[in-house]
């Protein structure tokens, strides 16, 4: 499967990729609704290409097929915490991160895309 972006590259699986989120935007709704990530080689704390603006709809596919995207907080460089896909009860998905809330490592304390 294709994907916008940093994505766009044909892969036989999506296991064992690794992306990073470094910005978000919070739609209407609440949630995220806008990413910047970039792939990193996972472990070695590398990117791997430009970051680039893409739809949360693309991280939702990319964890669907196995890759793991975690969040880079600002002053931090290894991703520090992952996300997940949450269903909604009328059954449309959107991320969030794994596990329960973390002091200063929440969505909110991602940078914004608006700012």
């Amino acid at each position: 499967m294709t994907y916008q972006g940093e994505r766009a590259r044909p892969m036989a699986s999506e296991s064992g990729r690794s992306f990073e989120v470094s910005k978000v935007r919070i739609g209407p709704d609440g949630h995220v609704s806008d990413v910047l990530w970039g792939e990193v080689q996972a472990g070695a704390d590398r990117v791997v290409g430009a970051g680039v603006v893409a739809r949360a709809a693309e991280v939702v596919d990319a964890l669907h097929d196995g890759a793991r995207v975690a969040a880079a907080f600002p002053g931090g460089r290894l991703p520090e915490r992952a996300f997940v896909i949450v269903e909604h009860e009328d059954g449309r998905e959107c991320i969030a991160f794994q596990g329960a809330p973390s002091p200063g490592r929440n969505v909110t304390d991602l940078d914004s895309l608006d700012g």
